[in-house]
C-alpha cells in the first residue's frame, strides 16, 4: 500500500498536475493584487529581510552540527566541515521531487567521508525522527486551529517517533536491514559484525535531550525568520512568534513529506498560510511565506555553493600532494 502510494506520489503526471497547480494559483494571485503588488512591494523593510536571512544562515549551522554530534556519538569521527558539506550539498537534493536525491546523497557523501553504514542508517533515522517529532511539538500553539484529524496527527506523532528510535528497536531494525541486503547480494551470512555493530544501547537518555534540544534552537531560529519575514510586510506584535513558529515547523515537514512537491513548493506556504491568516490577514501571511521561501533558497544554494568550492579545494590539494 505504501509502495502504491509513493508511486502515485511521484509518477510524472502528478508532478506536472501539481506544477501546473500552482503555476494556476500564482497567476490567480498576481491577478487578484494586480495594482497592489507594487506597493506592497515598496512596503518591504530590507533590514527584517537581512535578519531572517541571517537566521536562516545560523539554522542551517546549527543543523550540520546536530548532524555532527550525531555522528560522534555513533562512534565516526569526521570533523564538523566534512559534516557540514554532507549536510549542505545533500539539501540540495530536496528541490527534486521525490527526495531521493536527499537520501541518496547524505548516504554517498557520508561513505566517501569513511562512516560505515550502520553509522549513517542509524544517523538518518535519528536525525530525521527527532526532527520530525520536535516540529510536531513546535506546532501544539496551533493545535486549537486544526481539524480534528491533525490534532491527533501532532498529538500522537512525538510518541511513535520516540518508540521507533528506541535503541533495542532502532538496533533491530538496522540489523533486519543488514540481513536483508546480504540475502539480496547473495552473501546469506553478512550480518552485522561485532566490528561493525554499532552500540546504540549507549545513547542514553541525555543524548536525545541533546539532539532534541538542539533541533529545538533550529526551529526557534527558523520561527525568528519567519517572524521577520512576516514583520518585512507590516509591524507585528511578538505574541505572533509562537502561530510563526508553528507554521515554519509544520509547514516545513509537511512539505518534505509531499513527495510530488519539490522542496515542499507549495505546501509549506499554504500551511503557513492558513496558520498565520487569521492574525496577520491573507496578504502578510501569503506574502510573508513566499519571502521566507526567497530566503531558504538562497542560504541552501549560498551554503551547498561555499561547500562545494571548499570540497574542490581540497580534493586539487590532495591530488597535488599524490603527485
Amino acid at each position: 500500500m505504501i509502495k502504491r502510494l509513493q508511486r502515485i506520489a511521484t509518477h510524472p503526471a502528478v508532478k506536472a498536475g501539481y506544477l501546473v497547480l500552482l503555476v494556476a494559483a500564482a497567476a490567480f494571485y498576481l491577478a487578484r493584487w494586480g495594482d497592489r503588488l507594487p506597493d506592497l512591494l515598496d512596503q518591504v523593510r530590507p533590514a527584517w529581510v537581512g535578519a531572517a536571512f541571517v537566521l536562516s544562515i545560523l539554522s542551517a549551522l546549527v543543523y550540520s552540527y546536530i548532524q555532527y554530534y550525531v555522528y560522534h556519538q555513533l562512534g565516526a569521527q569526521p570533523g564538523y566541515w566534512t559534516v557540514f558539506r554532507i549536510v549542505t550539498i545533500s539539501q540540495l537534493g530536496k528541490y527534486l521531487p521525490g527526495k531521493v536525491l536527499f537520501a541518496g546523497n547524505y548516504y554517498l557523501f557520508s561513505r566517501e567521508a569513511g562512516i560505515k553504514n550502520v553509522q549513517i542508517g542509524a544517523s538518518f533515522i535519528i536525525t530525521m525522527a527527532l526532527w520530525m517529532l520536535t516540529a510536531s511539538l513546535c506546532g501544539l500553539p496551533v493545535l486549537s486551529l486544526l481539524e480534528p484529524q491533525f490534532r491527533y496527527v501532532i498529538l500522537i506523532l512525538p510518541l511513535l517517533l520516540a518508540l521507533f528510535i528506541h535503541p533495542r528497536f532502532l538496533k533491530w531494525l538496522l540489523n533486519a536491514v543488514q540481513r536483508l541486503l546480504g540475502r539480496m547480494r547473495g552473501t546469506p551470512g553478512s550480518e552485522v559484525q561485532p566490528a561493525d555493530a554499532v552500540e546504540l544501547t549507549d545513547l542514553g537518555a541525555a543524548f536525545y535531550l541533546k539532539a532534541a534540544f538542539l533541533y529545538l534552537a533550529t526551529w526557534a531560529l527558523a520561527g525568528l525568520g519567519a517572524y521577520c519575514c512576516l514583520a518585512a510586510f507590516a509591524p507585528l506584535s511578538p505574541a505572533v512568534y509562537p502561530l510563526a513558529l508553528a507554521s515554519i515547523a509544520l509547514g516545513t515537514v509537511g512539505g518534505f513529506l509531499a513527495l510530488f512537491a519539490p522542496v515542499g513548493l507549495g505546501v509549506r506556504e499554504g500551511i503557513g498560510a492558513l496558520i498565520l491568516a487569521p492574525t496577520v490577514g491573507a496578504d502578510v501571511a501569503l506574502l510573508g511565506m513566499v519571502l521566507l521561501r526567497g530566503v531558504t533558497v538562497a542560504t541552501d544554494l549560498l551554503l551547498a555553493m561555499l561547500a562545494m568550492i571548499a570540497l574542490g579545494g581540497s580534493q586539487g590539494a590532495a591530488e597535488r600532494e599524490s603527485s
